[in-house]
């Protein structure tokens, strides 16, 4: 398992970044945990609740760690591949549990230790010296009292204590190392041929009868789904941000926090050359709060007294409606909203839901209609079934007739020679590294894994493979020899990337492990949805 993802990942520069983001991320999420235990439970371990405060305060604290790591190039869109949501559940919950298992483990941590700690931080020293001074400012500066960052060093050196137990057994094999190497400076070279459904598809002529059986075998292809229609209420940050008001105070916060953004060359621009961006920045942060506001109150009242559009008209809000819709195709001011079918789906006709956020500000949607999934008459989708009845054919054929070649080569028969009786082309791909994409072909996950089992007792694959829609069948043509010489000079990192791995990996699964077995014992309870947060 750990080869398979060293494949995946040894050569991605990209993955190196989140990894370090990811430890980062480790590091500091205990600074999410300060503050006074209100708000409503998100959770609950073991009796001792986990609150919706501390995660909206490990969400925002995620936020502004990547914004000032990414600065401009933190999109919504990259915001919602982060899914900054989960991370921060994720590292409350594990934080818990890593506490509590401590406790199960009797590890303990004295005040001394703490005092050790935070003696030795160089960000609280002046000349190698601990300054109180330094200390006491800093953490003025980051909202937090010296018992809750005490609390926090604890729960951090508790935590590595944790880690050093899990870690002491980690250990990686002769064979790991080297196989590391080879599979990432071993280059190998193929010759392929390719059969395309297109080049079949000719040979493909239904009958009635045969799109009729089509039809009825695959009426998820052909079926109308579920088709509704929306009444709904929006409130826009764009629309209260003006009523917002910004202080001076902060204005520097956030400037303080986000100086990643304010880089011009190798220096950063002074707060007055970009308080407006900050002005409009907060405003817009500050109009989505007092928009989730007013959704609520609109929420409450309409949900006590059922009355939609006598709340709108009484608050001068423009009632809008959608147009009849398939309920797994959302209108595009819906298309930002997680599970925005699977909610509207279970509403019944003039129920109203909950409140809904989208990437501008809240809607609350009223179902109007409501139409049954359906299937057309053959009649109607003659067409569309014929197309799609002979591309599924073609697909078929292309693959039954490559994996008949692929068991001819396999008797013993050269992939010249059936290359030829088929007037297939034989393509050479020349040297390259198994792990990506095959030169002059393109690549699938399959076909990526089966390239490494290849070799000169074993040159053809167990199975034939898609790529792009093609069915290729490859030989292995040759294979470079590891230079061992330089394998001895890497050995060393090798050695130590691979043990860095493996003990993340060890941790990550103590972790889950230790989850759902609280889960499963009842320890661990979780009492909102991710989706509700």
């Amino acid at each position: 398992m750990l080869l398979n993802l060293m494949r995946k990942h040894a050569r991605n520069w990209l993955m190196k970044i989140i990894l370090g983001i990811i430890v980062v991320v480790f590091i500091f999420y205990f600074g999410s945990m300060g503050g006074s235990q209100r708000a409503e439970r998100i959770a609950m371990i073991d009796g001792k609740p986990i609150v919706y405060v501390d995660f909206q305060r490990e969400y925002q604290n995620l936020l502004d760690m990547y914004r000032q790591r990414l600065g401009r190039e933190l999109t919504e869109e990259v915001i919602k591949t982060l899914n900054l949501k989960q991370q921060a559940l994720d590292n409350l919950i594990n934080q818990s549990v890593i506490v509590k298992k401590a406790e199960e483990m009797k590890i303990r941590v004295t005040d001394e230790d703490v005092k050790v700690t935070i003696l030795a931080y160089p960000a609280f020293q002046r000349n190698g010296v601990f300054d109180e001074r330094i200390y006491q400012q800093t953490l003025r500066t980051n909202k937090m009292s010296p018992e809750e960052f005490e609390d926090l060093q604890k729960k951090m050196l508790i935590t590595l204590k944790v880690e050093d137990l899990i870690q002491e057994g980690v250990r990686v094999s002769e064979r790991e190392i080297h196989d590391l190497y080879v599979m990432q400076n071993e280059k190998i070279n193929v010759h392929f041929v390719q059969i395309s459904p297109q080049a079949v598809i000719a040979r493909v002529k239904p009958a009635p009868a045969d799109l009729e059986a089509f039809v009825k075998a695959h009426e998820g292809l052909f079926r109308v789904p579920e088709q509704v229609q929306l009444k709904y209420l929006k409130f826009m940050a764009v629309d209260y941000a003006p009523n917002a008001q910004i202080s001076d105070a902060e204005i520097s916060d956030y400037y303080e926090r986000n100086k990643g953004q304010w880089k011009k060359g190798d220096t950063t621009q002074p707060l007055d050359e970009v308080r407006e961006r900050i002005i409009v920045a907060l405003k817009q942060i500050s109009g989505m709060s007092l928009a989730s506001d007013e959704a609520k109150k609109a929420h409450d009242t309409i949900y006590q007294e059922e009355n939609f559009d006598a709340y709108a008209a009484q608050k001068k809000l423009v009632v809008h409606r959608t147009g009849l819709f398939r309920i797994n195709d959302a209108p595009p001011e819906f298309k930002s909203i997680a599970d925005f079918s699977k909610i509207v789906s279970g509403l019944e006709p003039k129920e109203m839901s909950r409140v809904l956020q989208g990437e501008k500000g809240y809607y609350l949607v009223q179902l109007e209609t409501r139409k049954a999934p359906y299937l057309p008459s053959l009649k109607e989708i003659e067409a569309d079934a014929e197309m799609q009845y002979r591309e599924t054919e073609a697909k078929r054929l292309a693959k039954k007739e490559a994996d008949e070649l692929l068991a001819r080569l396999k008797k013993g028969e050269t992939l010249s020679a059936v290359a030829g009786e088929k007037g297939l082309k034989i393509t050479e791909s020349g040297l390259f590294q198994p792990g990506g994409a095959v030169p002059k072909l393109g690549s699938s996950p399959e076909l990526t894994e089966a390239l490494f089992q290849l070799s000169e007792k074993k040159p053809y694959p167990e199975q034939t493979y898609a790529v792009d829609g093609n069915y290729v069948i490859l030989r292995l043509q040759e294979k470079s020899k590891a230079d061992e010489k330089e394998f001895a000079a890497q050995k060393a990192a090798i050695t130590n990337y691979l043990t860095r791995s493996k003990k993340t990996e060890a941790i990550k699964a103590w972790i889950e492990g230790s989850k759902a077995a609280l889960i499963k014992e009842g320890r661990l309870i979780f009492t909102r949805d991710l989706k509700d947060l």
